[in-house]
C-alpha cells in the first residue's frame, strides 16, 4: 500500500472528533510556525494569524458558515478584525452601534455566549439585534471571549451557523481552542508593541542625554537627572521632555524646557 493510500486508509477510519482534532492542529500548527517565520518583519502578522484561525474555525468545525474576531478599541468601540464575509462584518458594526448583541455580551460579562436558536431566545435577548441576524441566514451564533489582559478581555471570536441547534459540545470546546489561540496571538502583539514603544524610548532618551552631555558638559547621570528634573517641573512624561529637546536641538536650545 503507498503512503497515500495509507493516509486515506487512515482518515477513513477516524471518528468525526478525531478529523477536527486533525484539522485544528493543522491550523494552529500552520499559524504558529507563520507567527515565528515572520515576527522581525514589518508585516502585519497578527492580522493574518487572525485570519488563518477564523478560516480554521470555519474549516473545523461542523455547520460554522462563517466567523469573525472583534476587538475593543482604545477608545471603547468595537471593530471587526479577520471577518470571513462582508455579512459577519455588518453584524459587528450592527452590535457596535445598537451596544447589544452575543458578542457584547461575551465581551462586557461571559466567557462564553450561545445561542441556539436566534429566532426564539435571539430575539428575547437583542430585539434590535436579532432580527437583522435572522434575515442574515443566521440560526445559531456562539461568541467565546479572549482573554488578553490582566484589567479585562480584547474582545470575542464569533462562529455563526445556518441551522438552528448546529453545535454540540465538542464543536464548543474546539471552538474554545481557536479562540484561545486568537487571544494569544493578540497578546503576542500587545507585547510586541510595548516592546518596541519601550525601545523607541530609550532611544529618544538616549540621544537627548547625549545632547545634553556634550552641550554642558556633563556625566551620564547628571544629563538623565537634568532630564528628570525638568519632567518634573514642567508634569511632562520623561520621553516628552527628551523628544522636545530633540525637535529643538536644531533649532539651537540650549537645553530641556523648564516652567
Amino acid at each position: 500500500m503507498s503512503g497515500r493510500d495509507e493516509r486515506v486508509s487512515s482518515q477513513a477510519g477516524q471518528t468525526s472528533d478525531q478529523r477536527v482534532g486533525a484539522q485544528l492542529a493543522r491550523v494552529l500548527d500552520a499559524a504558529a510556525r507563520d507567527l515565528l517565520s515572520r515576527r522581525d518583519s514589518g508585516d502585519d502578522v497578527v492580522e493574518d494569524i487572525l485570519q488563518l484561525i477564523v478560516a480554521g474555525a470555519v474549516a473545523s468545525i461542523p455547520h460554522v458558515d462563517r466567523a469573525g474576531i472583534s476587538l475593543i478599541e482604545p477608545d471603547g468601540t468595537v471593530s471587526s478584525r479577520a471577518p470571513t464575509d462582508g455579512i459577519v462584518a455588518e453584524l459587528d458594526e450592527l452590535q457596535n452601534e445598537l451596544g447589544e448583541g452575543p458578542c457584547r455580551d461575551s465581551i462586557r460579562h461571559e466567557h462564553r455566549v450561545l445561542i441556539e436558536d436566534m429566532a426564539a431566545a435571539g430575539a428575547d435577548q437583542w430585539p434590535r439585534f436579532a432580527p437583522t441576524a435572522i434575515a442574515r441566514g443566521v440560526a445559531t451564533m456562539c461568541s467565546f471571549q479572549l482573554f488578553t489582559r490582566d484589567d479585562g478581555t480584547a474582545g470575542a471570536l464569533n462562529l455563526y451557523a445556518g441551522r438552528a441547534g448546529a453545535f454540540d459540545e465538542s464543536s464548543l470546546d474546539t471552538g474554545a481552542l481557536f479562540a484561545s489561540h486568537a487571544a494569544l496571538a493578540l497578546h503576542g502583539a500587545q507585547r510586541a508593541a510595548g516592546l518596541s514603544e519601550a525601545l523607541r524610548t530609550r532611544d529618544v532618551i538616549g540621544q537627548a542625554k547625549g545632547i545634553l552631555i556634550e552641550r554642558f558638559t556633563l556625566s551620564e547621570e547628571q544629563a538623565f537627572a537634568m532630564l528628570v528634573r525638568s519632567s518634573q517641573e514642567t508634569n511632562l512624561k520623561l520621553r516628552d521632555v527628551a523628544a522636545w529637546l530633540l525637535d529643538e536641538a536644531p533649532r539651537g536650545r540650549a537645553g530641556p524646557p523648564t516652567r
